[in-house]
């Protein structure tokens, strides 16, 4: 039998039973994890505090849910009702000793039911951990009395904890970082990580509204997954997946490469974090709704045009909408850009029934797409939530291999695809200064198409694909071969600027030799390079870098201009 001394190297044997990519391997592991431990702590409960009436050691955490990991922390309270704590306090003071002994991190506490109450009405977190209480050994009854307590004052108090709660939330986010964007991810605390699936049963506790499951639970399991190979690895209590052990990690879990674990990371942490943002926008809504009447209520439907509505702060569709509308998702999207979000079953039932554009696409897709394309840092939000739901593969499928693929480069803080749409978002504010705007936000999109796995120059194999999207979006052949020609030299104008000298007038022909000495290519370039520069980091568009590109730009379009000038006066001339 597993003793406290040895439970250590028991969950890192039974972690290390069964292979981790075997089907189910998962959830077996962490449940074994979860048993062995508790037996272990019962067998220590009743050998120092036999069986107390009205005391209880209960746990709260990955032990508390079923999903320990095999060296997860053990976050333990002795909790009672009784009128002393001298007793309670006897128990939790031999109890905790072993416990520091047995090499596991150890998180503990000794509290009365009252006191749970009060500390949980003061602090947040522990709110939040003591939803998920469970209980270990001892008087169940006591454990039962905290979490009814607990349940009913949080609901009681929740819409006015929920400011307090998106807060720290946000907070959070911004202080671990994007799980879904970094190279050495914290799987717990990063947006998308592991913490926040306990906010989202937190909010499911509350009654202000219910969590997703599904996908999101899916994804839920694969973060666990890489938690566990990453404390196998590494035989620590770590959350952190750095960058020394991902090569490792992944072989533990079967993917071909360091870069297929990050995908895999950055997918279940997107997952994750729309969920939460839909189900925190959900609370929200529910907060300001002060309804006084009590039993069902029709819905409020405002009409916005094309058979779409707002209700609860989201964009629905209407009753007699024509689902068969192939361009309905497009439609939906473009009255998004003004901020109110669309609902998520409403993403979800679009992408399942809606059918697929014809090809190449008709002028009114387009026109579409490039409304939602240029309609600036909203984009962002908008394009993952459509994303998510399946419908950009469904418009793009050259979209998949690039979804989540990390970028191994210092200058880069995005995978390829949020890269993209960031830069896309910049172009669309850029425009005004486009002799061809369409142009332009097309071959922003897909200046990085080309990122696949073992391509050794990505501008070069975007190009074709570039071509075929374009071809099939319906575009004019002259601007099919102006977006594949800006995707093959999107780096050109940065290249020569920062390595050769921008006032030889060599410079400048070469640029303009690149572009088929096109002066309005040379300027599309130039706002494809900023957008692309911007979008890529903090420092990567310097005021040195934009003067040197500006002025390669401009002199290179100016002597394109006089050459076109000089050309079609000879042309004159002749005739």
């Amino acid at each position: 039998m597993t003793t406290i001394a040895t439970l250590r190297a028991a969950r890192l044997t039974r972690a290390g039973a069964e292979e981790f990519t075997a089907p189910g391997a998962g959830p077996r592991r962490r449940a074994a994890l979860t048993e062995l431990t508790r037996m272990a702590l019962q067998a220590l409960w009743t050998e120092i505090a036999g069986d107390p009436d009205g005391v209880a050691l209960a746990c709260t955490g990955s032990l508390a849910r079923g999903d320990t990991g095999p060296l997860g922390d053990l976050d333990l309270i002795v909790v009672h009702h009784r009128r002393s704590d001298a007793e309670p306090a006897r128990i939790a003071e031999r109890l905790w000793y072993p416990l520091w002994d047995c090499g596991l991190g150890l998180d503990h506490a000794m509290r009365s039911v009252t006191e749970c109450r009060r500390v949980a009405a003061a602090d947040l977190n522990v709110t939040t951990a003591l939803l998920d209480i469970g209980h270990i050994a001892g008087d169940p009854r006591v454990v039962d009395h905290v979490r009814a307590d607990l349940a009913e004052d949080w609901r009681k108090h929740s819409r006015a904890r929920l400011p307090e709660l998106i807060e720290a939330v946000t907070e959070r986010h911004h202080r671990a970082g994007d799980l879904a964007q970094l190279l050495a991810p914290d799987l717990k605390e990063s947006r998308g990580g592991l913490r926040d699936m306990t906010v989202l049963r937190a909010l499911a506790v509350s009654w202000l509204t219910d969590r997703p499951h599904g996908r999101i639970d899916t994804a839920h399991g694969e973060l666990l997954d890489v938690r566990d190979a990453v404390q196998m690895l590494t035989e620590r209590p770590r959350n952190l997946l750095t960058q020394a052990d991902q090569a490792d990690v992944a072989r533990m879990l079967g993917d071909a490469d360091a870069d297929a674990l990050l995908t895999r990371v950055s997918l279940a942490a997107r997952t994750i974090a729309n969920g939460l943002d839909a189900t925190m926008r959900r609370a929200r809504q529910s907060q300001q709704q002060r309804r006084r009447l009590r039993g069902p209520r029709r819905p409020e439907l405002r009409p916005v045009g094309d058979g779409i509505f707002t209700h609860d702060s989201e964009l629905v569709l209407g009753p007699r909408t024509d689902r068969t509308d192939a361009l309905l998702p497009l439609r939906l999207a473009t009255h998004a850009d003004a901020g109110t979000p669309i609902s998520p079953v409403t993403l979800t039932n679009l992408a399942r029934d809606t059918p697929a554009i014809p090809v190449p696409w008709p002028a009114e897709a387009r026109h579409l797409l490039l409304h939602l394309l240029g309609s600036g840092p909203g984009l962002v939000a908008i394009w993952e939530d459509l994303d998510q739901a399946g419908l950009v593969t469904r418009w793009l499928p050259e979209w998949e291999p690039v979804r989540s693929r990390p970028q191994r480069n210092p200058w880069h803080r995005h995978t390829v695809d949020r890269h993209s749409i960031e830069a896309v978002a910049l172009a669309g504010t850029l425009t005004g200064r486009s002799p061809n705007p369409a142009v332009l936000l097309v071959a922003t999109l897909l200046h990085d198409i080309g990122k696949l796995p073992g391509s050794t120059d990505h501008s070069l194999d975007g190009a074709p694909i570039a071509r075929r999207v374009a071809t099939r979006w319906g575009f004019r052949p002259a601007e099919v071969d102006d977006i594949e020609v800006l995707v093959r030299e999107h780096l050109t104008l940065a290249r020569l600027a920062t390595t050769r000298d921008p006032d030889d007038p060599a410079t400048g022909d070469e640029l303009l030799a690149a572009v088929g000495h096109r002066p309005d290519l040379v300027r599309q370039l130039a706002l494809l390079t900023e957008a692309d520069a911007r979008a890529a980091g903090t420092g990567t568009w310097t005021p040195w870098r934009a003067e040197l590109i500006g002025t390669l730009a401009r002199r290179a379009e100016a002597a394109g201009a006089g050459r076109a000038a000089t050309e079609s006066g000879v042309d004159i001339c002749r005739s």
